[in-house]
């Protein structure tokens, strides 16, 4: 009786020690996720301070060249024109990128947290779809015919 006493403590306590040692390596898997999604955010600000200053660089250079060259220019400043659209363009797509990327990634963090994203996304998605149908559903039941 005595030794299953001592092998049940046993078990308790390796089974404790495994549950201990389960916390500590999802804490360690957490803080490397958080710190990934960091260094991406880093990465894609990084990239659009990049982009910025490569659009300011071109804008620079556009008027530079329109001092320069004011005759039979009009083809070369409508393109210089248009790269500053097409950078200004992609600037804001990378804004965009980047503020979803930092908006999705907290919904992210574990199983628990992608699916309750999931369903809300769902939920959202229904919700959107059957519009009409919930409109009326509601005026039917505050507006008694």
């Amino acid at each position: 009786y005595e030794r299953l006493e001592d092998q049940l403590h046993d078990l308790t306590e390796l089974h404790q020690h495994e549950t201990a040692n389960l916390k500590q390596e999802l804490a360690s898997v957490e803080e490397k996720v958080a710190y990934q999604a960091c260094e991406r955010a880093r990465d894609i600000q990084e990239a659009l301070e990049s982009c910025q200053t490569r659009v300011s660089k071109l804008e620079l250079h556009q008027q530079e060249q329109q001092a320069l060259q004011t005759d039979g220019a009009s083809a070369r400043v409508l393109l210089g024109k248009c790269i500053s659209v097409v950078l200004a363009f992609m600037t804001v797509v990378l804004v965009c990128v980047s503020t979803m990327a930092r908006f999705v990634s907290p919904m992210m963090r574990s199983r628990f947290h992608i699916l309750g994203t999931f369903c809300a996304v769902t939920l959202l998605a229904v919700f959107c779809k059957n519009w009409d149908h919930i409109l009326c559903a509601i005026e039917k039941v505050l507006i008694p015919r």
